[in-house]
């Protein structure tokens, strides 16, 4: 769990409800990169719109439409809380100003080193240069994260959902600069745009920057949230972000030639699997996390380790509200519902913030009102 922040003294002050911390030096580096940043890729985002409008602003629409749409899934699938949607937003920016913007002026520098060393007409100039630059910049928004009290990195989960979201940022804006700008030289301008969104958005992009950073973000945050010896903590964070670098250097790589769209799925497959491990162990720690705080931290009339094994997973809880609507009518189904919501904060705000807390004070309140109108959908009529 990341510490709380200290004063002079050393007496800990209280968590941000968000990122957004005036007290921390750190949020104040984002926002003045940010600021920069913005500088840097605006032009470009506008010089891509507007070298064909039509053309363009499709290409803006479809990327806006796929960003909103990823994250809105990444955000309702959670396993346990639903982020802050500040700290979901300042990690979106951080992919699509920071990022690109820093990018675009280191990308051109490491590009010219690689071909020093391997040579200007080597296919493979593009898979070693835009990994060792993007995903460091892309995970660095991760580790300002981390840094922040009240961006709340707490579990590997954490780290991945962050990361993802911070590679969707990248994804997003990257897809519509190549897109705008290819589709301004074609010839076909418009299906050029569905050319260009098809395979680096519904094929390649499935598995691409978010995915890439969703796996380097579970190392950093194991760094910080992990009890583990240094030498581990550190060996982990640093074998991950590679790992994330050469995921990115093998779907750019030319290993397997010939149609770009079969070329991507195919090394899709790998990927996906890394990504998938690399999920499942997240939620195998999270979920330990919290069975722990049930056992041993949160009072048993509020969530018991039994209360536990039904919330530990989304098929347990959607069981759990069938079997009650069958016995008790819909409307106990969805006081059941509002239970397990309120039990689950009530444990994200325990690990978070502790039980003596205000925020955990909300929650057991919102436990108690729940559990009040259960047993009255239940048994008071």
């Amino acid at each position: 769990m990341t510490p709380p922040a200290t004063v002079r003294g050393g007496i800990p002050r209280p968590r941000t409800a968000t990122f957004v911390d005036r007290r921390s030096w750190v949020f104040w580096s984002m926002a003045l990169l940010s600021i920069l940043a913005f500088a840097e890729v605006t032009p470009l985002l506008f010089e891509s719109l507007l070298a064909n409008p039509a053309s363009g602003a499709v290409a803006a629409a479809l990327w806006f439409a796929y960003g909103l749409v990823f994250a809105t899934a990444m955000y309702l699938l959670e396993l346990y809380e639903r982020r802050p949607i500040v700290n979901i937003l300042g990690a979106l920016a951080w992919g699509a100003l920071v990022a690109i913007g820093v990018s675009r002026v280191g990308g051109p520098a490491m590009h010219a080193l690689v071909q020093g060393w391997i040579g200007d007409e080597s296919p493979w100039v593009s898979s070693i240069a835009a990994p060792l630059v993007e995903e460091p910049l892309k995970a660095l928004g991760l580790v300002a994260l981390a840094m922040i009290p009240g961006s709340r990195i707490r579990t590997v989960a954490d780290g991945a959902f962050y990361g993802g979201m911070i590679g969707l940022g990248f994804q997003v804006v990257e897809g519509f600069l190549y897109t705008a700008r290819t589709a301004a030289l074609a010839g076909d301008a418009m299906q050029t745009v569905g050319q260009m969104f098809v395979l680096r958005g519904l094929v390649a992009g499935l598995w691409s920057h978010a995915a890439f950073t969703a796996v380097a973000g579970a190392g950093i945050a194991f760094l910080f949230v992990s009890t583990a010896a240094a030498w581990r903590r550190w060996g982990v964070m640093i074998g991950v972000l590679a790992a994330s670098m050469l995921l990115h250097g093998f779907l750019n790589s030319p290993l397997i030639p010939g149609s770009p769209f079969v070329s991507a799925t195919i090394k899709g497959v790998p990927i996906v699997a890394v990504v998938l491990v690399t999920l499942h162990v997240s939620h195998l720690r999270e979920r330990a996390v919290f069975a722990r705080m049930a056992k041993d931290t949160v009072p048993d009339h509020l969530v018991s380790p039994a209360d536990f094994e039904i919330l530990a997973t989304r098929t347990s809880r959607r069981h759990a509200r069938e079997q009650m609507r069958e016995r008790h009518g819909p409307q106990a189904a969805r006081d059941l519902g509002a239970l397990h919501r309120a039990q689950l904060s009530l444990l994200v705000a325990a690990h978070s913030d502790g039980m003596v807390s205000a925020r955990a004070a909300e929650a057991v309140g919102r436990v108690t009102s729940a559990r009040s109108a259960l047993a009255w959908s239940v048994v008071g009529r």
